[in-house]
C-alpha cells in the first residue's frame, strides 16, 4: 500500500488545510484509532482466509482474478482517501481471501504445515522490528523515500509478472516460476520480503506524521487499512520465502 501513499498524504495535506480553526484534540486522528482499525482490518482478513483456503487453492485461474482484482481495487481505494469503513473491511476481505489461497498453496509445496505459524511469528517479529528501526534517525530518513520504493517496486512487480507466465506456460519452479529456480527464487523471495518491510516502514512513518500534525480523525480506515495491507504483504513473502527452503 506504500505506493499510493503520495496521493493519499496529498489528500491528507488538503484536508489539513481546510481544517477549522476550532478542532480539538478529540476530533484528530490519535494512535489508538490507527491501531483499531489496523486490528479490525487483519481480523477480516484472518476470517476471509478460511474460505480461501478451503475454496480457491484449487483454482488458480479464480485466484489470479482475485489477485488482479484486488491490485486493481486497492490502487484506487487508496486515491479516494479518507477511506470509508465499508472499502476498508471490503478490501480486506479480498486480502483474506488471497492470503488463504496462497498459505494453501505454500504448504502443499513446502510440505509442512508449520510454516503457517512460522510466517505469522516472523512478521509479527519483523513488525517489533521495523518500528524499532523508525525510532532511529535512518528509519525516518528511509520512510520518506517513497519515489524509490515505488521504482524498486515497479521493477519487483516486472518480474513478479514474467515470473507467473513462466509458471503457467512453461511449468518453471514447479509452478513457483523464477521463485522456485534454485538460489534466484530464495533471492527474489529476500527481495520481496525487504520490499514488504520497507512498504510497512513508510506506512508507519506516514501514520506517524499524519498523527503529529493533526490530520482529522476519518483518516483512521484509511491508515489501518494500508498498514494492514503492508502487514499481509510481510506475512506472504515470508511464508513464499518459508516454503522454497523447506521444500
Amino acid at each position: 500500500m506504500a505506493s499510493s501513499n503520495n496521493a493519499m498524504l496529498n489528500q491528507v495535506n488538503d484536508a489539513l488545510a481546510k481544517r477549522s480553526p476550532t478542532q480539538t484534540a478529540s476530533e484528530a486522528l490519535a494512535l489508538p484509532d490507527v491501531l483499531a482499525k489496523t486490528a479490525a482490518c487483519l481480523a477480516i482478513v484472518i476470517l476471509a482466509a478460511i474460505p480461501g483456503w478451503l475454496f480457491l487453492a484449487g483454482s488458480f485461474i479464480l485466484y489470479l482474478g482475485i489477485l488482479i482484482a484486488t491490485m486493481i481495487v486497492g490502487v484506487v481505494m487508496m486515491r479516494k482517501a479518507p477511506i470509508k469503513p465499508v472499502m476498508a473491511l471490503g478490501y480486506s476481505a479480498m486480502l483474506g481471501l488471497i492470503v488463504g489461497a496462497f498459505s494453501n498453496a505454500a504448504v502443499a509445496y513446502g510440505g509442512n504445515i508449520a510454516l503457517i505459524p512460522q510466517a505469522v511469528l516472523g512478521t509479527a517479529a519483523g513488525t517489533v522490528a521495523i518500528l524499532a528501526v523508525y525510532a532511529t534517525p535512518f528509519g525516518k530518513k528511509a520512510s520518506k523515500a517513497g519515489k524509490l520504493f515505488f521504482a524498486l517496486l515497479i521493477g519487483y512487480f516486472l518480474i513478479g509478472v514474467a515470473s507467473a507466465f513462466a509458471a503457467i506456460f512453461a511449468g518453471t519452479g514447479d509452478g513457483w516460476g523464477f521463485y522456485g529456480v534454485g538460489g534466484i527464487g530464495i533471492v527474489l523471495c529476500a527481495v520481496g520480503v525487504a520490499l514488504a518491510a520497507w512498504s510497512l516502514l513508510i506506512d508507519i512513518g506516514s501514520a506517524d506524521r499524519a498523527i503529529k500534525s493533526g490530520t482529522p480523525r476519518y483518516y483512521d480506515w484509511t491508515f489501518g487499512v494500508s498498514l494492514a495491507a503492508s502487514i499481509v504483504w510481510l506475512y506472504l513473502e515470508l511464508l513464499r520465502l518459508l516454503a522454497i527452503v523447506n521444500r
